[in-house]
C-alpha cells in the first residue's frame, strides 16, 4: 500500500506513467525473486558437491545454472535502472 501512495504522489506522474511504473515494478520483483532463488540453488547444489567431494558435480551445477543465473542478474540491475529512471531519478541526484 505504501508503494501505491508513493507512486500517486510522484510530481506530474500521469496515467501512463504510473502504469509503467506499475509493470516495471512487476518485473523488478520477478527478477529479484528468480535471481535470488537461482543464486541459493547455484550455491546450496555447489555445497552439496563439495560435501560429498565431487568436483564433476559442482563444475556441471556452475556450468549448468551460472550463465542463467547471471543473465538474469544482469536483467535485474538493468530494470533497477530503468525503473528509477521511471520514478524520475537523474544520474546527477
Amino acid at each position: 500500500m505504501s508503494s501505491q501512495k508513493h507512486i500517486d504522489a510522484g510530481p506530474g506522474f500521469g496515467p501512463r506513467r504510473k502504469a509503467l511504473i506499475r509493470v516495471l515494478t512487476m518485473v523488478f520483483v520477478a527478477l529479484l525473486v528468480a535471481m535470488l532463488l537461482l543464486g541459493t540453488v547455484l550455491v546450496l547444489l555447489q555445497l552439496a558437491g563439495l560435501l560429498i567431494g565431487s568436483t564433476d558435480f559442482i563444475i556441471g551445477v556452475s556450468k549448468t545454472l551460472g550463465p542463467l543465473t547471471y543473465w538474469v542478474a544482469a536483467a535485474f540491475g538493468t530494470f533497477t535502472l530503468i525503473l528509477a529512471m521511471a520514478h524520475g531519478w537523474k544520474s546527477a541526484d
